[in-house]
Parts: structure tokens; sequence; C-alpha cells
């Protein structure tokens, strides 16, 4: 699965030294040895206690261990770890020499460039059931992705939905008609007429 070269090596001596630190207090992520991606299972002799510092090193040495489209996989790992870290994880910052190449590696190998199938084009394409809807649907149901609207924002949300028309302000500066929302933002006392004197 993995190549036979010095990247390897060193994977397995990070890992190796984790498995024999006794001080397991502070900071840690588990971390699958083998992938999941690449068939490694949540089996506790495939997982290991990595610092942050760890863990993004293996998974810098991964896409260099592996070939064809695991590589593509562990290219995506690598960019996901480095990029899209949360409030849970310690993640190490990434100096923009690094960003800048696993993104190059990450549009080579990954998955965007590769044609799809007509298979697959056909089951983009083919309507969903009620019960793939519904399972959408149930999916994001309280989900803000992240961010959390005030119960006014949501208000204001599903009166727009709803086709109702927005506020309109007439800024008394300019004589223009903008929603209430660019109008706190732009005109009044933000209006490049008053910026302007």
């Amino acid at each position: 699965m993995y190549l036979t070269n010095k990247y390897t090596v060193w994977y397995y001596n990070i890992i190796a030294r984790a498995n024999q630190r006794v001080n397991q207090e502070g900071y840690f992520e588990k971390h699958h040895i083998i992938p999941r991606s690449l068939g490694g299972s949540n089996e506790v002799s495939n997982l290991v206690k990595l610092t942050a510092k760890e863990h993004f090193i293996c998974h810098m040495l991964l896409p260099k261990m592996t070939s064809g489209d695991n590589r593509s996989k562990m290219i995506r790992a690598a960019w996901m770890i480095a990029t899209m870290g949360n409030k849970y994880q310690n993640r190490q910052l990434v100096k923009s020499r690094k960003y800048c190449l696993l993104k190059e590696q990450w549009l080579k190998h990954g998955n965007l460039h590769k044609p799809k199938t007509e298979e697959h084009k056909q089951k983009l394409r083919a309507p969903k059931t009620d019960e793939h809807k519904k399972a959408l649907s149930l999916s994001r149901i309280g989900k803000s992705w992240g961010h959390k609207h005030s119960n006014e924002t949501k208000s204001k949300m599903s009166t727009w939905q709803k086709g109702i028309p927005k506020p309109t302000l007439t800024c008394e500066h300019c004589n223009k008609t903008i929603s209430d929302l660019n109008y706190k933002r732009w005109h009044g006392n933000n209006c490049k007429l008053v910026l302007l004197q």
C-alpha cells in the first residue's frame, strides 16, 4: 500500500514514538495509521494519539508515501488538515509556500479535472426520490454551517424568502432608493457626498 521510501520510514517512526509515549496529558488528535479512505478501520490497533504537529507532519508525509488514486486521496487529506481546522483542533499554521504547493498538487491530482463517466452523469441528472429529498431536508435542519443568525436576522430572511418586498429608504444626500440594510452601510452618515465634504 505504502511506497518503500524514506518518508514511509519517517511516518512509522512518528507512529512508533507516539505509541511508546508514557505521558498522554495535554492536547492530542486521533490519527488513522492506515487512513480510512485507503481501507483502514476504526479499530484501536489502527488508531494513534498524535500531537497537532505530529498529525500535521504525518499528513504531509502520506502523499509522498503513496501513488495513483491513493496519492490523490492523501493530497486531499493534506489539503483539508492544512486549511480546514476548527475550534476544537489546534492546527499548525501553514506557510504560503506549503499552501501553494498543496493547492497545486490538489488541483493536479484531485478529482476536480477528472472527466465524469456517463453513468455518473446520469445519476446526477436523475430526479431525486421523495425519501432522498426528505433525508436531505432533515440533515440540514438547525444547521447554519458555523454561523449563528440572530432571531431578527432569521425573521428578515424568512420575510424575504416569502417574496415580501424588502423595505426601502431614500438617502437624503444622494436621493437614491435602497434597501434599509444598504442604507445603514453606504448612505445616511456614510454617504459619499457626506464623506467628500
